[in-house]
C-alpha cells in the first residue's frame, strides 16, 4: 500500500498543472485529514513558478521531503494527523497563480504570499477557510475584484491586498467582518465610493486605501472606529470637507489625506481632537482658512505636511512647543501678510529637520533667532516669498544643513561669510534677490556642495579662487550679476564634475581657460554677454556631453575651431556677436543633433556648407557676415565662383601645358569610371519591386513595396509633402480608397535607421495612438536602400498647425485633446507591456483625425523599458540604443544632466504642452530668457491671479459680447483654463519627484471637463 502511494505521488509531481488538477479532484473526493492537505499543497505547487534561487530551492524541497510538514514555508500543528496551519511563501519572487485547491487547507490560519510575482485572480475558495486569521497577498500582480468570499472568513484579523492590480468597487459586505484589525488595499485600481459599512468594523485599527481611484465624500461613519490608529486615504479623488465625525478618532497616530480634492477648513480645535497624532498629512488639497492654532496641543506630532493648499493668515507661533516635530511643510500656500513679523514663529523648534515655507507670501526679515533652531535641521526652504533685509549671520549656526534655499525674495546686503560654516551643505540657492558685495571666499569650505545658484543679484568682484575646493560642484549659476575679472584656469580645472555653467550677463574678461576641455560631464555652457576675448578654446571640442553652448556677445576673435565639429551631442550653438573670422568649418555640418546654429554678426567669409543644419533655413542664422557665399539657394548669397574671381585670375597664369595635362587626366578618369560602372550594372539585376521586410518576428503589418508607395504618393512628389521631421519627410497618398501618410527616412541622418527600427518595434494599440500600417524596408529604382513607415492619414493635421497656424481651437476642444494625450500616456506608462516612454512629446507629434480625436505619433525616440513597474525607474535601463534626445523646450531638465529616461520625463513634456495649448506660447518663445520660461511665467501669473495676461488671445474672444449669460460663460471658461494650467504647472515641475503623475493629471482634467463642459464642443 505504501509503495502504491509513492507511485501515485511521483506521477502527480511529474504531470503538468491541468493533469494534477484532474487527479487531485478525484483523490480529494475520498481523501481526508492530512492526505487532503498533502494533495492541496501539491496542487498549489503545480500552479507556482520558481523565480529566485531561494524560491526554486524552497519548491524543490517540496519534492525532496516525503513529509509535507517539513517543506519550506509550511507549518503544521496537531498530533498523529498533522494539519497545515501556516503557509508562508513571502518574498520568494515566485510566479504563477494561486491554485483554488488552497481552499482545501481547512486548518489554515495564516496565508502569506506577499512579495512575489503571482498573477491571475484570488480564488473564491479562500472563503472555505473558517480558521483563517491573516491573508496577505501584497506586492504581486493579481487582478480582478475584491474576493467577496473572503468575508466568509469571520476570524480574519488582517487582510493585505496592497500593491496589486485589483479593481472594481469595495463591497459593502466587507463591513461585516467582526474581528478585522488591519485592512490594507493601497496601490490598486479600486474605484467608486468607500462603503459606509466600514464604520461598523469596531475592531479596525489600521485602514489604508491610498493610491486608488476612489471618489466621493469620506464616509462620516468612519468616525465610529474608536480604535483606529492609522488612516491613509492618500492619492485618490475624495471631495468635500473632512466629516466632523472624523475628529472623534482620538486614538489616531497617522492621518494621511494628501493629494485629493478635499476642501473647506480644518477644525480650529483639531489639536484637541487628536492628542496622540504623530503624522498629519493634509497637503495637495484645496483646504482654506487658517492653520489651526491648537496644533501645538498635539504634543507627540512628528511630521506635519499642509503644503499645496490655500491656507492664509499667520503661521501659529506656539508650534515651537512641539518637541518631537521633525518635518514642517507649509510650501505653496497663501500664508503671511507680506509684512514684518511673518517669521516670528521661528523659535524653539528643538527637533526640526525639515522646514519648507517655499511659495507663500511671507514678508519681513528673517529673525536672528533662526540660529537657535534645531542643530539637527537638514533642509531649510524660504524661496519665492517676499522676505526682506539681510541674511542673518546666525544662519551659520545650523551646521547640519544639507539644503538652504532663499531664492526669489527681496533680500539685501552681503552673503554672510558664516555660510561657510555649513560644511555639509549640498544645495545653496540665493538667486533672484538684491544681494550685493563679493562672493565670500568662505564658500570654498563647502566641499560637499553640488549646486550653487547666486544668479540675478548685484554681486560684484571676482569669483574667489577658493571655490576650487568645491570639487563636487555640478551646477554653477552666477549669471545676471556684476561680476568681473578673469576665469582662472585653476578654478575650472578643479571643478571637473560640472554639468552646467551659467556666467552670462556679467563683465568677465580675458581668455576663457582651455581647461574647460577637462569638464567631461559638461552639458550646458553659457558665458554669453561678457567681455571674453582671444580665440574660442579648441579644447572645448573635448566636452563630448556638451549640448547647449552659448558664447554670443563677447569679443572672441580668430577662426572657429574645427574641433567644435567633435561636439556630437550639441543641440544649440550660438557664436553670434563676436569678432570671429575665416571660414565656417565644414565639420559643423557633421553635428547631426544640432537644431539651432547662430553665427551672425561676425567677420566670417567663404562658402557656407549645405548639409544637415545648413540645409534648414529656420535652424541657422548668419546675418552680418558680408563675405560669405554659396550655401543653399534660400540664402540668396553670391555664387562662390564669382566671389573668388580674383583668386581664379591668378590660377589662369598656370602654363597651358599643365592645364591640358590635368584636363586629359580628369577626362580619362571619367571614362574609366563610366566603363567600370557599365560593367557592374550589367551584372546587378534591378530589384525596385522588392517587397517590404518586417523587422519583427510575427508582425502583421501590411506588406508594401517601394513601387506601391511610389505610385501612392505620385512619385514622392514635393506637392505631396505634408511635414518634415527629424529623420525624414512625410508624404500624403492613397492606397486604393484609403488615405495614407508615408514617412520616408533620410538615411543620411545619423540615427534614422535606429529611429525606424524603434517605431517598428513599438507594437501598441490605443485609440489615442497613431497606428503604423506598414514598415517598408526595400530598394528604390536606383538600387539604394529605402526605409519608410506608413500610417493612416490624419485629415486634420497636427496640433502644431492649430495652435500656431491660421486655424483656431476652442477651449473645449483643447481640453478634449489634452485628455486624449493624457490617456495615451497613461496607457504607455501603466497599461502597456513592456512599458514605453515616448521621449519626444510636442505639438507636431500630436495628430488629429476627422473627429478631432488626438493621436500621439512619432515613436522614433521612444524608449522601451525592460520592467513594467514605474516605481523604481531611476534604476531602469533603456533597451533602445538611441541617445537621450527630444526637442528643446519640451525636454525635462534632468535629461540635460544625464538623468535616466523615465515616465516623469514624458510628464514634464506633457505639462509644457498643456501650458502651450492654453497660452498659445511656445516654450522656445524669444520672450523667455535667462530665468524665465513658460512654466515660471504661468506659475507666477496664476499665483498673482493674472490669468488674462497669459491666456491665448483666441480664447479671450469666445464669449465677449457682454450679456450676463455670456459674462458668466466667460468666467466659467477662465476657471476652466486656470484648472488646465494648474495641471500643466504641476506636471512640469523641475524636480521629477514633484511632478503630478499622469494618472492624477488625467483625473484632474476629467474633473475639469465634468465641472465646466457638459458635452464635447463641436469642430468649428
Amino acid at each position: 500500500m505504501m509503495k502504491r502511494s509513492y507511485v501515485i505521488l511521483f506521477l502527480i509531481v511529474q504531470c503538468d498543472y491541468m493533469a494534477v488538477e484532474c487527479l487531485l479532484r478525484t483523490r480529494m473526493m475520498t481523501a481526508s485529514g492530512n492526505e487532503t492537505d498533502h494533495a492541496a499543497l501539491l496542487a498549489l505547487k503545480a500552479g507556482l513558478v520558481g523565480g529566485s534561487s531561494e524560491s526554486v530551492e524552497a519548491l524543490t524541497s517540496w519534492n525532496a521531503s516525503l513529509h509535507f510538514c517539513k517543506w519550506a514555508g509550511v507549518t503544521c500543528e496537531g498530533g498523529r494527523h498533522q494539519r497545515v496551519i501556516v503557509l508562508d511563501l513571502g518574498d520568494r519572487n515566485t510566479g504563477g497563480v494561486i491554485s483554488p485547491f488552497i481552499g482545501n487547507l481547512s486548518f489554515l490560519r495564516v496565508i502569506n504570499l506577499s512579495g512575489n510575482r503571482l498573477e491571475g485572480f484570488i480564488p473564491k475558495e479562500i472563503g472555505l477557510l473558517p480558521r483563517l486569521e491573516v491573508f496577505n497577498v501584497s506586492n504581486n500582480a493579481l487582478q480582478g475584484g475584491f474576493p467577496l468570499q473572503l468575508t466568509n472568513c469571520t476570524k480574519l484579523l488582517t487582510i493585505d491586498l496592497a500593491r496589486n492590480g485589483l479593481s472594481g468597487i469595495i463591497p459593502d459586505r466587507l463591513g461585516s467582518m467582526p474581528k478585522l484589525q488591519t485592512l490594507y488595499m493601497q496601490i490598486n485600481n479600486f474605484t467608486g465610493q468607500v462603503p459606509s459599512s466600514l464604520g461598523n468594523i469596531s475592531s479596525l485599527i489600521r485602514l489604508s486605501l491610498l493610491t486608488n481611484g476612489l471618489q466621493g465624500r469620506i464616509p462620516s461613519n468612519l468616525g465610529k472606529l474608536k480604535n483606529l490608529t492609522f488612516l491613509s486615504l492618500y492619492d485618490n479623488s475624495f471631495t468635500g470637507e473632512i466629516p466632523s465625525s472624523l475628529y472623534n478618532l482620538t486614538s489616531l497616530r497617522v492621518l494621511s489625506l494628501v493629494f485629493n480634492q478635499l476642501s473647506g477648513t480644518l477644525s480650529p480645535n483639531m489639536g484637541l481632537h487628536f492628542p496622540h497624532l504623530r503624522f498629519a498629512y493634509v497637503g495637495g488639497n484645496s483646504f482654506t482658512g487658517l492653520i489651526p492654532p491648537t496644533l501645538s496641543n498635539m504634543s507627540y506630532l512628528k511630521e506635519l505636511d499642509a503644503s499645496q493648499n490655500h491656507f492664509y493668515g499667520n503661521v501659529p507661533e506656539g508650534l515651537g512647543r512641539l518637541k518631537y516635530l521633525e518635518l514642517f511643510n507649509l510650501e505653496i500656500n497663501n500664508l503671511g501678510s507680506k509684512k514684518e513679523g511673518d517669521l516670528d514663529f521661528l523659535t524653539n523648534f528643538t527637533s526640526l529637520r525639515n522646514l519648507h515655507l517655499f511659495g507663500n507670501q511671507l514678508g519681513g526679515m528673517i529673525p536672528h533667532s533662526i540660529g537657535n533652531l534645531s542643530s539637527k535641521i537638514e533642509s531649510l526652504s524660504f524661496g519665492v516669498n517676499v522676505i526682506t533685509g539681510h541674511i542673518p549671520v546666525e544662519i551659520g549656526n545650523l551646521v547640519s544643513l544639507f539644503a538652504l534655499g532663499m531664492e526669489d525674495n527681496q533680500l539685501t546686503g552681503e552673503i554672510p561669510s558664516s555660510v561657510g560654516n555649513l560644511v555639509w551643505l549640498q544645495i545653496l540657492t540665493l538667486g533672484g534677490n538684491m544681494l550685493h558685495g563679493t562672493i565670500p571666499s568662505s564658500l570654498g569650505s563647502l566641499t560637499n556642495l553640488y549646486r550653487l545658484s547666486l544668479e540675478d543679484n548685484q554681486l560684484e568682484g571676482r569669483i574667489p579662487l577658493h571655490l576650487q575646493h568645491c570639487s563636487r560642484l555640478q551646477v554653477l549659476r552666477l549669471h545676471d550679476n556684476k561680476l568681473n575679472g578673469m576665469i582662472l584656469m585653476e578654478l575650472i580645472s578643479s571643478l571637473n564634475q560640472l554639468i552646467s555653467i551659467k556666467l552670462s550677463n556679467n563683465s568677465f574678461s580675458g581668455h576663457f581657460p582651455a581647461a574647460v576641455g577637462k569638464l567631461m560631464n559638461l552639458n550646458d555652457l553659457d558665458i554669453s554677454n561678457n567681455r571674453f576675448s582671444g580665440e574660442i578654446p579648441a579644447e572645448l571640442g573635448k566636452c563630448s556631453m556638451l549640448q547647449f553652448i552659448r558664447l554670443q556677445a563677447n569679443l572672441f576673435e580668430g577662426r572657429i575651431s574645427s574641433s567644435l565639429g567633435s561636439l556630437k551631442a550639441a543641440k544649440y550653438l550660438d557664436l553670434s556677436g563676436n569678432k570671429l573670422s575665416g571660414r565656417i568649418p565644414s565639420e559643423l555640418q557633421d553635428l547631426l543633433d544640432l537644431y539651432v546654429l547662430n553665427i551672425s554678426f561676425n567677420q566670417l567669409e567663404g562658402p557656407v556648407p549645405t548639409k544637415n543644419i545648413f540645409s534648414n533655413i529656420t535652424g541657422f542664422s548668419l546675418f552680418g557676415n558680408e563675405k560669405l557665399c554659396g550655401g543653399i539657394p534660400e540664402l540668396h548669397l553670391p555664387n562662390c565662383s564669382r566671389a573668388n574671381q580674383r583668386e581664379n585670375g591668378k590660377r589662369r597664369s598656370m602654363s597651358t601645358v599643365v592645364i591640358i595635362a590635368i584636363t586629359i587626366s580628369i577626362f580619362s578618369g571619367f571614362v574609366l569610371v563610366a566603363i567600370f560602372t557599365w560593367i557592374v550594372c550589367r551584372k546587378v539585376p534591378k530589384r525596385n519591386n522588392t517587397p517590404a521586410i518586417s523587422l519583427m518576428d510575427g508582425a502583421q503589418y501590411l506588406r508594401l513595396s517601394y513601387k506601391q508607395l511610389w505610385d501612392a504618393t505620385n512619385g514622392f512628389s514635393a506637392t505631396n509633402i505634408i511635414g518634415v521631421g527629424s529623420f525624414g519627410s512625410v508624404y500624403s497618398g492613397a492606397l486604393g480608397d484609403k488615405p495614407i501618410a508615408v514617412k520616408v527616412m533620410n538615411l543620411e541622418k545619423r540615427g534614422s535607421v535606429k529611429s525606424f527600427k524603434a517605431e517598428c518595434k513599438t507594437k501598441i494599440r490605443h485609440r489615442n495612438l497613431l497606428q503604423i500600417l506598414s514598415c517598408c524596408s526595400s530598394l528604390d529604382f536606383k538600387g539604394s536602400d529605402f526605409l519608410a513607415l506608413v500610417y493612416e492619414l490624419m485629415p486634420n493635421g497636427s496640433l502644431e498647425s492649430w495652435l500656431h497656424g491660421s486655424r483656431i481651437l476652442k477651449l473645449g476642444q483643447r481640453l478634449e485633446i489634452a485628455i486624449d494625450i493624457a490617456s495615451a500616456l497613461e496607457y504607455l506608462h501603466h497599461d502597456c507591456e513592456p512599458q514605453i516612454v515616448h521621449c519626444d512629446l510636442k505639438p507636431s507629434n500630436i495628430l488629429l483625425d476627422a473627429d478631432m480625436v488626438a493621436r500621439v505619433g512619432d515613436f522614433g525616440l521612444a524608449k522601451i523599458l525592460r520592467m513594467g513597474s514605474s516605481e523604481n525607474l531611476s534604476q531602469e535601463q533603456s533597451m533602445s540604443s538611441l541617445g537621450i534626445k527630444g526637442t528643446v523646450g519640451y525636454v525635462p531638465p534632468e535629461y540635460g544632466m544625464r538623468g535616466s529616461v523615465s515616465i516623469q520625463g514624458d510628464t514634464y513634456s506633457y505639462g509644457i504642452l498643456l501650458l502651450e495649448m492654453i497660452t498659445g506660447r511656445r516654450p522656445t518663445d524669444d520672450a523667455f530668457k535667462d530665468n524665465t520660461n513658460l512654466h515660471n511665467l504661468c506659475r507666477s501669473e496664476i499665483m498673482n491671479s493674472n490669468m488674462l495676461h497669459i491666456l491665448d488671445p483666441h480664447l479671450l474672444g469666445e464669449n465677449s459680447s457682454g450679456t450676463n449669460n455670456e459674462a458668466m460663460e466667460a468666467n466659467k471658461a477662465l476657471e476652466c483654463a486656470k484648472a488646465i494650467i494648474e495641471v500643466g504647472i504641476a506636471c512640469s515641475m523641475e524636480s521629477p519627484n514633484e511632478r503630478m503623475e499622469i494618472k492624477k493629471a488625467l483625473k484632474a482634467l476629467h474633473r475639469t471637463k465634468t465641472k465646466f463642459l457638459d458635452e464635447r464642443v463641436a469642430t468649428p
